[in-house]
């Protein structure tokens, strides 16, 4: 079985389940054991041996979880598989997490790279424990520490109300006028957003980060961002603002990094052996 994994287009590998090939989407912002829509659980004739649940703020979906084998072409091994009675994808038999995978190195290709391109190293942070492992990064913000996940399938950073009461506060964010929109959750779940704008970008490396979709109805309420104006001053390059608010709340400190902010880049590299999240970007636009 070679070390390296390179994921193109679909992101789609083959996976052997209880004897069976399953056709399954790697997924960065998967968390957890593997989901699996709920037509092959049942055509595996699985036995549910535990319960388990996401919740999407007021949404709340079910499900079950079943000890399997799964062979990835060494072998069969050991994994825990869940599902509902939704949908886990659309294009494959369901969704698997990077994090799952036995490759030493996975990398997500975007698109072939250009010119002067440079390789930027983050530190890979591993949280949520065994039963909802995550992988990403982290930036300081404040007195803490921001979880930064890499999600390529996803377009737009997306943060909880909380979250964004917390950027806000400290770096200065309003709300865009007129940017309504749906974030499409797990299981096909949907959340309304609205876009906030941060005055002073959050530096992550090269990239800055500075707009995010806010899931504005789920864990609270973004009562601290406010509303950017017609000429506010936040948002003057020319001019420096010192912001005097202080941070409530419990914010969950996690930020889904997509597309649209590192379309610049044309991979992305999950190297476990080094414990680093490698990103291979050209210059990013202005």
């Amino acid at each position: 079985m070679p070390d390296a994994l390179v994921l193109k287009g679909d992101n789609i590998i083959n996976v052997w389940v209880n004897g069976e090939r399953l056709r399954l989407e790697v997924s960065a912002e998967a968390f957890g054991p593997p989901k699996i829509n709920p037509e092959v659980a049942a055509r595996l004739m699985l036995e549910r041996t535990s319960g388990r649940g996401w919740r999407f703020g007021p949404v709340v979906v079910s499900g079950s979880a079943a000890e399997t084998l799964a062979d990835f072409g060494a072998g069969p091994a050991p994994l825990t598989v869940s599902w509902s009675n939704r949908p886990a994808s659309d294009k494959a038999d369901g969704v698997i997490g990077v994090h799952h995978l036995p490759y030493k190195r996975v990398t997500f290709a975007f698109h072939a790279p250009g010119g002067g391109e440079t390789v930027q190293s983050f530190p890979l942070k591993r949280t949520g424990g065994d039963r909802n492992t995550r992988l990403g990064t982290e930036v300081t913000v404040g007195k803490k520490k921001l979880m930064m996940i890499f999600v390529p399938e996803r377009r737009e950073n997306l943060i909880t109300a909380p979250t964004a009461n917390f950027i806000a506060t400290h770096q200065d964010g309003g709300f865009e006028p007129a940017s309504d929109g749906t974030a499409i959750m797990d299981f096909g779940v949907e959340r309304p957003t609205r876009m906030m704008r941060i005055a002073a970008p959050i530096e992550l490396g090269s990239l800055a980060v500075e707009r995010f979709a806010v899931r504005v109805e789920d864990y609270g309420e973004p009562t601290r961002v406010g509303e950017i104006a017609k000429d506010d001053p936040r948002f003057d390059r020319n001019q420096i603002l010192v912001s005097r608010r202080k941070g409530r709340g419990k914010p969950d400190l996690l930020t889904r990094i997509g597309s649209d902010q590192i379309a610049h880049c044309s991979s992305i590299t999950y190297d476990f052996p080094a414990s680093a999240i490698r990103l291979s970007c050209g210059v990013a636009p202005e």
